[in-house]
């Protein structure tokens, strides 16, 4: 089996998972018109988000997992919008006033250039990252306090952002987070993701933001040691802590965590 299908193990799924149109139902039902529905249109692609804007003060963005990529070992998925939207139901728990859930692209709204590369081996490419980019910039006009927390694969996402040149961003908070793919190629001895950005050159970018990680001791999607070598590699960096989470699994046990420790924001 190629190596680089291994690592995507991680997100199969099976042939009776809903359908996209059953999926996008699920988020409208989980919502009930709590956070207000709007698309991010960018240069490559239209970003869905779940919004709950109450004034210009500090506000929180979650970002999606990758959703469904693969149906099986040798599948492509043909569409990317997940089963278990996460990230929002995280969203949904926090009650600062200003909340904005951002799925990935292709998932809920189709782009142009969506095809099956975009969610299987180029997560982290220029396209999908400088569309990220697009509305941090956006939003940092009338946000200036802006915290990112990343689920999953959208935990990358969140490292990228904290990465670029934009003071807005405060802290990051990943939970069972894909923080730096190419670290975890090396731990899974698989084959790189191709045209994605080299995320060694991002950790030393962001050393000085507040930042904790989150990983679950039940995980057995993503490995605990991509946290814990991070972790060494800033051992001296008070920015820089992981917690690990002894009831929680890549998808399992993270709500409840949530409850009690959403409000909790990192600091140096």
């Amino acid at each position: 089996m190629n190596k680089i299908l291994l690592f995507f193990l991680i997100f199969i799924v099976n042939c009776s998972q809903p359908t996209p149109d059953q999926r996008n139902n699920l988020i409208e039902e989980l919502n009930l018109n709590k956070f207000r529905k709007n698309t991010y249109t960018t240069k490559f692609f239209n970003i869905f988000s779940l919004e709950k804007i109450k004034n210009d003060k500090k506000l929180t963005i979650y970002i999606e997992g990758d959703g469904i990529s693969w149906v099986d070992r040798f599948t492509p998925s043909s569409n990317p919008t997940p089963t278990d939207p996460l990230a929002f139901k995280m969203a949904l728990i926090d009650e600062g006033e200003n909340v904005i859930y951002l799925a990935r692209p292709c998932q809920y709204v189709w782009s142009d250039i969506c095809n099956k590369d975009i969610w299987t081996i180029a997560q982290y490419s220029s396209v999908v990252l400088d569309s990220y980019k697009e509305i941090i910039d956006h939003l940092s006009r009338k946000h200036k306090e802006i915290h990112l927390v990343g689920y999953s694969g959208g935990a990358g996402i969140a490292m990228y952002l904290s990465s670029i040149e934009n003071q807005s961003i405060k802290s990051i908070r990943t939970i069972a987070g894909n923080i730096n793919h190419n670290e975890l190629s090396k731990i899974l001895n698989i084959s790189r993701l191709k045209n994605s950005v080299n995320f060694y050159s991002i950790e030393k970018k962001i050393k000085n933001i507040p930042q904790i990680h989150y990983y679950g001791l039940k995980d057995k999607i993503v490995p605990n040691e991509l946290q814990i070598l991070y972790a060494e590699r800033n051992i001296k960096n008070e920015c820089i802590k992981i917690q690990p989470v002894n009831d929680a699994s890549h998808n399992e046990g993270w709500l409840n965590f949530w409850l009690d420790n959403n409000s909790i924001n990192p600091s140096c």
